[in-house]
């Protein structure tokens, strides 16, 4: 490895937030308001987060589908308190360091250092020796204070990636919500479709999610984030598994009343508020369209219901 370049720059004290923070959930946003308070008055409260995601050079095969896109976590770290991000390529070498000789890297690369904060599930170093039982008695050899934030709860159960995850995956958004402290969310670019919903009387916007996890197929009350505000409207998720939607692709549609206009290849974000229904085959395109009204009309009470 080559010897690090220190990154901070100012002669401010520093603490950092480590972790992975994938999606940014209220776990997550717990630990970065501690490093803000830590670093409050007069220090810089910074992030360091690791690239690409541990799981994908330790366990390629299972690692998970992120909830964020890069450019998504890093907004979300930002409206946390946090100043700074640091992203760590998290390599086999890296992989291969003891606590010790990790915390050291840290000292090195970021002179100012004073305190490190992290989740009471956070471990680090070779084969996770490192954790919250060893973390305060190596970081006071280093001359740093280590500080670890309790989990956050929900219904009984640790809020983590995994299980905001699930939840996604299963359509379950009030309980995804609950935990990331906003709706999920999708970014892409919108896409040129079949048209199929237009010839209905209910044109959509198709977009291409930047990243491959899903909400469970079917309808969704969602909404559609545009320049000019946001946008209530009724979404359909395809299922892949199903042969009679691989026409679909990998696309999320959404019809949003009124709004007809040109938003081919526009990045855009669609959010999520409550699985309506799964998927059903019509008899003819009028059922079809019978659905989508009835579908479109209460996708709109249900987002109301959200905003209440």
């Amino acid at each position: 490895m080559q010897e690090p370049t220190p990154h901070s720059v100012s002669a401010a004290p520093l603490v950092l937030a480590i972790g992975q923070f994938d999606g940014v959930h209220r776990g997550h946003q717990a630990v970065f308001q501690a490093a803000a308070e830590a670093a409050a008055p007069d220090g810089i409260a910074g992030c360091l987060t690791f690239t690409p995601h541990v799981a994908e050079l330790l366990n390629p095969g299972h690692a998970p589908l992120l909830l964020a896109t890069p450019n998504q976590n890093r907004g979300l770290i930002l409206s946390s308190g946090i100043q700074q991000i640091h992203a760590l390529p998290f390599t086999h070498e890296l992989a291969a360091m003891g606590p010790e000789d990790f915390l050291s890297l840290l000292k090195l690369e970021f002179p100012t250092l004073v305190e490190v904060v992290v989740g009471e599930n956070f471990t680090f170093g070779k084969d996770r020796a490192g954790n919250q039982k060893t973390l305060p008695t190596l970081a006071r050899s280093l001359g740093l204070r280590a500080r670890i934030v309790p989990h956050i709860e929900w219904e009984g159960q640790t809020i983590s990636s995994t299980r905001t995850r699930t939840a996604v995956q299963a359509g379950d958004m009030p309980m995804a919500a609950a935990m990331l402290g906003r709706l999920f969310s999708l970014t892409g670019p919108v896409v040129r479709g079949r048209a199929v919903g237009r010839t209905l009387g209910f044109p959509t916007a198709n977009i291409q999610p930047d990243l491959p996890i899903r909400p469970a197929p079917g309808v969704y009350a969602a909404r559609l984030h545009l320049e000019d505000g946001i946008h209530p409207g009724a979404a359909f998720v395809p299922n892949p598994a199903d042969s009679a939607q691989t026409h679909f692709g990998s696309v999320v549609e959404i019809h949003i009343p009124g709004l007809d206009r040109d938003l081919y290849h526009q990045e855009v974000e669609i959010s999520f508020t409550l699985r309506l229904r799964g998927h059903m085959p019509f008899p003819t395109p009028e059922a079809a369209a019978a659905q989508i009204a009835l579908d479109t009309a209460e996708a709109l009470k249900a987002n109301e219901r959200s905003n209440g």
